[in-house]
């Protein structure tokens, strides 16, 4: 959890005690979670916790790299730590049926390698499908 909070910090940000509650959670959390359910979970610390506070610090959280955004179908947005920040490098596959979130391992992507003349310093991908579980209902 430390390298979320000196991230945040790199990026100039403070460290106010709901981010810390935010960076806590995802933390701790198995997937991506929506803004409504961080909301549920921070209602139980903070009296106050409103959403358009809640999207303004998962955005900074984002942007700063703590967090990552998945949008998934419809345009409807969960959150998840950071790819700086997890164990294994991966990447998301968002089903467009039921909106389930898996992961993929494999990247032929790495931080410094060339790509057509550019050197690569991030990058982030997503990938949409249908999953099995939808795949077979609608046969």
């Amino acid at each position: 959890m430390q390298e979320a909070i000196d991230l945040l910090r790199r990026s100039r940000l403070k460290l106010t005690p709901r981010r810390l509650a935010l960076i806590e959670l995802f933390w701790g959390a198995s997937g991506p979670l929506t803004p409504a359910q961080v909301q549920a979970h921070l209602k139980t610390r903070f009296d106050q916790c409103g959403l358009p506070g809640i999207y303004r610090n998962l955005e900074m959280l984002a942007e700063c790299g703590v967090l990552q955004r998945v949008v998934r179908f419809g345009r409807k947005r969960s959150y998840v730590l950071g790819s700086r920040l997890e164990k294994e490098h991966h990447h998301h596959i968002i089903c467009i049926s039921c909106g389930r979130v898996g992961r993929v391992e494999d990247c032929r992507y790495d931080e410094g390698m060339i790509v057509d003349g550019y050197r690569l310093v991030s990058h982030v991908l997503q990938l949409q499908g249908i999953c099995a579980l939808c795949s077979s209902t609608s046969t």
